[in-house]
């Protein structure tokens, strides 16, 4: 029943992308959908780059509030953006650097959205367990990422 959940998600994403819906518009009803399938999450959302190498702007989210930037580099999405690859910190208290944005987070999952090469945004998921995500999890946020890429 998951898979075909997850597969009926995918499909409305792709719907929306085929409606040539701007970025930011996607990108909040991509989180509503998170907020569905996960509402015990502590924050869904994304942070959008601008330009390469610079802070990462808050985008559409969901949850408390959060810094309105994040530099390059720095926390478990600035080091997803800057190394361009997934981030999964089973337990937030581990990850060096680590912001602490969320006092009720134990578990963050940060996916890069990379477009012609370059970094669009990171998808950033958080939740109130210690390894709350598993596999297939990440394996649904990843092909979200890769959708949006």
């Amino acid at each position: 029943m998951r898979g075909t959940d997850h597969q009926e998600n995918l499909e409305r994403i792709d719907g929306w992308l085929k409606q040539g819906a701007d970025d930011v518009a996607v990108m909040a009803n991509v989180v509503a959908l998170l907020r569905h399938w996960w509402p015990e999450w502590t924050w869904l959302g994304f942070y959008r780059a601008a330009h390469p190498g610079q802070d990462l702007t808050l985008g559409p989210f969901s949850g408390d509030t959060a810094p309105v930037v994040i530099p390059w580099g720095q926390g478990i999405i600035g080091s997803c953006a800057q190394e361009r690859s997934v981030q999964i910190a089973g337990s937030v208290k581990h990850f060096s650097g680590y912001i602490p944005a969320i006092a009720e987070t134990r578990c963050e999952a940060a996916l890069p959205i990379i477009h012609g090469g370059h970094l669009r945004a990171v998808l950033d998921c958080q939740s109130p367990r210690e390894d709350g995500l598993d596999l297939a999890d990440i394996e649904w946020l990843g092909e979200i990422a890769s959708r949006l890429s």
